[in-house]
């Protein structure tokens, strides 16, 4: 019997990963029309992270474990020829040699050839995303500074897209990368995914999606100070927790027309110096998968000149300070509340925040720098 191809999402983070699942989740029956059979998520936007997690053998909890056992039965069901299951959590996931050597196995024992997608992104602007959005979900308080500078200088393995490579061919798997760039980001990654998975964007109207919109230097401000003063970056927190304290503070700042976006915590010194750590690995893949150097490919990216906005590298005026000043001091009465709800800090491998965001850069611990913003 011939393999049905499973094209794998993978993302990473930041590049447009909820636009494309949100896609996905609303084109279901469009794109069943067309050969192409997404399963139901388990998420709001459209993440396939139950099905990731039960093809990984990971502990799901009872609720999750129904959602997924139930997405992989309709797997198997489905008369298509070609199956698209979307999760960024593999970003993290995958580069565990067991959970990746499990997960491709159960792939093909569905009679599915796997088959990676993924959308790499210039450095800078990726570390820069990453951190806005570590810190809006409560995962991480430290500094921007802090934050780069040790994931540039130790190469940490989640910024080395080579490894992608080594994992494809490992498992002898196609790889299917698509560059994360400003023209793309200008034109929608959703037409390029389409592309990707050898679907025409054409048939499809709504393709221009924008979801999830990153973070400004005030939502930043106000989540890392919140984590600093209850001391939530020494303790960390359950899965429920952060997602409950990010809602809050998009809830919160939302009400009071506080809500930014467009965090920039990298100055032009500071990006080139991160493309030049990776400059050898960068240009290693990009002759792999499209035979042209890095800078080729995203030139623009390579280019673009920063003017930091975070507010521990250039205070702002006394009114904003005020502003931050009373929200810090609100969300914290809000967040203690959620620190003491016992349902949400339940104690079980699927609450676990770590392995729930597939984040590798939760793998970097640093010291809280001691400099705060006079608030």
């Amino acid at each position: 019997m011939t393999k049905r191809v499973c094209y794998v999402h993978v993302g990473p983070h930041k590049t447009g990963t909820t636009s494309i699942q949100w896609f996905l989740q609303e084109s279901r029956a469009r794109l069943l029309e067309h050969g192409v059979f997404v399963p139901e998520s388990d998420t709001n936007h459209g993440a396939h992270h139950a099905v990731i997690g039960k093809l990984c053998g990971q502990d799901l909890g009872d609720r999750r474990e129904a959602l997924a056992v139930r997405a992989i039965k309709a797997i198997v069901e489905t008369q298509c020829e070609a199956i698209v299951i979307s999760s960024e959590a593999l970003e993290g996931t995958l580069k565990n040699r067991d959970q990746a050597r499990i997960f491709f196995n159960r792939i093909r024992e569905l009679n599915l050839e796997p088959k990676l997608v993924l959308f790499p992104r210039n450095q800078s602007q990726w570390i820069n995303s990453i951190y806005s959005s570590a810190v809006k979900t409560f995962r991480r308080s430290d500094s921007f500074k802090d934050f780069a500078t040790a994931a540039a200088a130790a190469r940490h393995r989640s910024l080395k897209f080579s490894s992608w490579i080594e994992l494809a061919d490992a498992h002898q798997i196609e790889l299917i990368a698509r560059p994360f760039t400003k023209q793309t980001i200008a034109r929608g990654v959703v037409p390029e995914f389409l592309l990707a998975v050898e679907i025409s964007p054409s048939r499809f109207r709504d393709t221009e999606l924008r979801r999830n919109e990153g973070a400004g230097p005030f939502t930043v401000g106000v989540a890392r100070e919140v984590m600093r003063s209850l001391g939530i970056v020494d303790n960390g927190l359950k899965w429920l927790q952060a997602m409950r304290c990010k809602a809050k503070l998009a809830t919160y700042l939302g009400e009071k027309k506080l809500a930014d976006t467009g965090y920039c915590g990298l100055t032009t010194a500071m990006a080139r110096r991160i493309e030049e750590e990776l400059r050898s690995d960068n240009d290693a893949f990009a002759q792999r998968v499209w035979r042209k150097p890095w800078a080729e490919i995203f030139t623009a990216d390579i280019r673009e000149q920063f003017q930091p906005n975070d507010f521990e590298i250039c205070q702002p005026g006394w009114a904003i300070r005020k502003r931050l000043r009373r929200a810090v001091g609100e969300m914290k009465v809000m967040v203690r509340q959620i620190l003491l709800d016992p349902s949400l800090g339940i104690e079980a491998p699927w609450n676990d925040l770590r392995k729930r965001s597939g984040l590798d850069f939760t793998t970097i611990n640093l010291p809280v720098r001691s400099t705060r913003l006079a608030v």
